[in-house]
């Protein structure tokens, strides 16, 4: 013999189940003393439950409670509301604020006319001086972040991953690309569902009702 399940006994205690379910629950507890006993502990469990007192909760109560909801708010939100807190809201503060980005443009400025006045410095000449520097700042940072990166595991991967190809030939480039190219899509789609767009109007919310 097929026993309902608890929780379908269950349901036809409390009366959720329609007719036809609650006629085939109801003709297997004449033949069935088990599931009839299960239903007679389901009946004294909702009836104590009705006996129970019922309170009210104490005024305020929801308000305490929604105090201390915290809704996280997406990457975006939060990087907005970092923001404004730098961005002065009065005349005063802007005037401020363009006073500090004028001081190292009118110190730069004043520094600059001080070398030109120089006879032995041209501006063409600082700039030849200027550049070379550069270039060879960047070229010491590009050398030393391409060391670095070979001693990676990541430099390993990617030397295994071009002798496979080199041995894999015309094809199994196209099969790496197309696999490559299929990765690199899904990473974008995911950036953009997760990170990206913004939350629609149907995101998850707190509330309460009496």
């Amino acid at each position: 013999m097929n026993h309902p399940t608890s929780e379908r006994l269950e349901a036809f205690v409390e009366g959720t189940l329609d007719g036809a379910d609650r006629a085939i629950v109801a003709s297997h507890l004449l033949a069935c003393p088990r599931c009839e006993s299960e239903v007679e502990e389901w009946r004294s469990l909702f009836a104590m439950l009705r006996s129970l007192p019922r309170r009210a909760p104490a005024p305020g109560f929801a308000d305490r409670v929604m105090v201390h909801v915290r809704i996280p708010q997406p990457w975006h939100a939060r990087a907005s509301g970092l923001l404004s807190r730098f961005v002065p809201r009065t005349t005063g503060g802007w005037a401020v604020a363009a006073m500090l980005l004028a001081i190292p443009i009118l110190t730069g400025a004043s520094f600059m006319a001080w070398l030109l006045s120089k006879s032995y410095i041209t501006a063409s000449g600082l700039w030849v001086f200027a550049t070379d520097q550069f270039t060879n700042l960047a070229s010491r940072a590009a050398r030393g972040v391409f060391t670095g990166f070979l001693e990676t595991d990541a430099a390993g991967v990617i030397a295994r991953g071009i002798a496979a190809a080199q041995n894999a030939g015309v094809r199994g480039v196209g099969v790496v690309a197309i696999g490559t190219a299929a990765l690199t899509l899904v990473s974008i789609w995911v950036l953009y569902r997760y990170l990206i767009r913004p939350t629609s109007g149907d995101a998850n919310h707190v509330t309460f009702s009496h």
